[in-house]
């Protein structure tokens, strides 16, 4: 075989007898072989670096980890959250956000957490933005944002953010300067105790890279080249640049289907016949019926049926009333729902006829001042005399009687010890009545820090009694006339405060959120431990009991002295 080359300036072209042709290389392996690297060119613009909205899970990277005195349920360290709490969520916080809770006396936690840019940058300027928040409501702590390179492993720059001391709930923009390729991460330290925490969301890092200029393998230049455009030919082979067929430029090319008796065909394709099933009736059971060629759901079950809705949602929807009239009904032998309603998303158990509550809708706020609207979404009726009943277990029940609710048990119990109270100090029970009286817990076991008690008689003597009628005295929505409202006897909750303030709660830990979190708030109103003050009444009586020996003993010597002297 004979070989001649051509030698082109940048370039070499192989001819080899048997018409195979080269370019950019000398050993071609079809008739006409092309050789090279083909890199795109770019019109450069604004490129992301990291965006994070933490609206899908995440995994969280903590360094320097630690928390100490907190015994409430909570993490070690950031976590990603959609609920958190009202007192550190930022104002733009919203889907899901990562935030840290130390909001306990003692608890506290001392975190950095790192969030790692998906892409290095190509730039050495760098634009970054986030939101957050962090709540000082106790003692000292701080939270900082800063940029760290973690190719050299140092911090770049000053602090994004520096808080002491201060609750901020705002956003951070600028910009920072940065080497190309280096490998960067945004990290948030918070260190904090007897704090509430922080919150962070929304990171975007971007940079503005310039236009780029391609470099090619092949190009052919014909007058019909385009956007988009393919390379095709004419009948006799000639090539050209096009637009693809049925598109304008984009790439697309559309198609349509469609069937006509057992033929399923594809527009400018080809045609597919559909096998027949021997006959053109078909029969439907268990269920499903036909009519006039349309299948629907809505026949008789003939045999035991499962649909198996695996992780997905079982939803019945209709733009009209007379689809789905609102109520299904089961009937028969050992069926346990009679009649379900499904009005306004609510379902009642019991009496098909019964309406919402009335106070479905209405607004209400709990102990920790949020403000809710009820929204009921079950309930249980059958008929307004009373006694309906809601079995709990075995044995137990609750049931209703006229405006109250009774309870069948051998015992009431917060499901966790000591973690539930009984009323707050904004809502407060009229009256417990008790047949033995009630227990508090006094095990010298469970104590720490015990020491003898400082009040005494001093503070006793210095206590004023009084007689009182409340102002606002209600049973139900029932108010008590002054005239035949009780006198009730007591003391003052103000000067409590002052003479022996360990008797008088002025603050409360009251729910935060629904994942067992809680909260350190002021009340309301002032309430007393009575049963506190009986050590101190007891410890008065005992140092007035001594104040009574000494009398005695001084009683004894002046009788004794008078005695010696009428002798005389």
């Amino acid at each position: 075989m004979k070989i001649r080359k051509l030698f082109i300036p940048f370039m070499f072209l192989s001819v080899i007898s048997s018409a195979q042709v080269g370019v950019n290389t000398t050993s071609p392996t079809a008739m006409f072989h092309v050789f090279g690297t083909t890199i795109i060119g770019s019109s450069g613009g604004t490129t992301p670096l990291l965006s994070q909205d933490f609206n899908s899970a995440y995994t969280i990277v903590n360094s320097n980890n630690g928390m100490s005195g907190c015994t409430f349920p909570r993490t070690n360290g950031w976590e990603r959250t959609t609920t958190g709490n009202t007192d550190t969520i930022c104002t733009s916080c919203t889907g899901g956000w990562l935030w840290i809770n130390s909001e306990q006396t003692g608890c506290g936690q001392n975190a950095t957490m790192r969030i790692d840019f998906t892409s290095p940058p190509t730039t050495t300027i760098i634009t970054i933005s986030f939101d957050y928040r962090f709540n000082t409501s106790f003692s000292s702590g701080s939270f900082r944002a800063f940029l760290f390179n973690n190719t050299t492993n140092t911090q770049v720059g000053s602090n994004f953010v520096g808080v002491l001391n201060a609750d901020a709930d705002t956003s951070f923009s600028g910009t920072a300067t940065v080497v190309a390729g280096n490998s960067y991460s945004i990290r948030f330290e918070y260190s904090a105790t007897n704090r509430i925490g922080a919150s962070v969301d929304n990171i975007l890092v971007t940079e503005t890279s310039l236009p780029t200029t391609g470099a090619y393998s092949f190009r052919l230049e014909d007058g019909t080249q385009a956007n988009g455009g393919i390379l095709t030919s004419d009948v006799d082979g000639n090539g050209f640049w096009a637009n693809p067929t049925g598109g304008s430029g984009g790439g697309t090319d559309n198609q349509t289907l469609s069937i006509s008796g057992n033929n399923l065909s594809i527009s400018n394709g080809n045609t597919v016949t559909i096998p027949s099933s021997g006959g053109s009736s078909y029969t439907f059971t268990n269920g499903l019926t036909n009519t006039s060629g349309t299948v629907r759901l809505g026949g008789t079950l003939s045999q035991a049926t499962t649909i198996n809705l695996d992780d997905r949602d079982f939803t019945f929807t209709s733009s009209t009333t007379a689809l789905f009239p609102g109520e299904i009904i089961y009937t028969g032998t050992n069926r346990n729902i009679m009649k379900t309603n499904f009005d306004n998303n609510y379902i009642n158990f019991g009496n098909a006829d019964a309406s919402v509550d009335a106070d479905d809708g209405g607004t209400f706020s709990d102990t920790g001042s949020a403000s809710y609207t009820k929204d009921f979404v079950a309930g249980f009726y059958n008929g307004s005399s009373g006694g309906t009943a809601i079995a709990t277990g075995s044995i137990e029940y609750i049931v209703d009687g006229t405006n109250e609710l009774f309870y069948e048990g051998s015992g009431f119990s917060p499901l966790t010890n000591g973690g539930s109270t009984l009323g707050t100090s904004g809502r407060r029970w009229s009256t417990v009545y008790a047949t033995n009286g009630t227990i508090n817990t006094s095990d010298i076991n469970l104590k720490v820090k015990i020491r003898p008690l400082n009040y005494g008689l001093k503070e006793i003597l210095k206590l004023e009694t009084i007689s009182y009628n409340w102002k606002e005295n209600k049973i139900g929505k029932t108010t008590i006339p002054q005239n035949l409202k009780e006198n009730k006897i007591g003391f003052s909750a103000q000067q409590l405060k002052i003479i022996i303030p360990d008797v008088v709660q002025e603050y409360s830990w009251v729910p935060a959120d629904e994942e067992g979190n809680f909260k350190y708030i002021k009340n309301e109103t002032l309430g007393v431990y009575y049963s506190d003050i009986i050590p101190v009444t007891v410890k008065a009586i005992q140092e007035q009991q001594v104040q009574i020996e000494e009398l005695k003993m001084e009683i004894k010597l002046l009788k004794e002295a008078v005695e010696m002297l009428t002798k005389k």
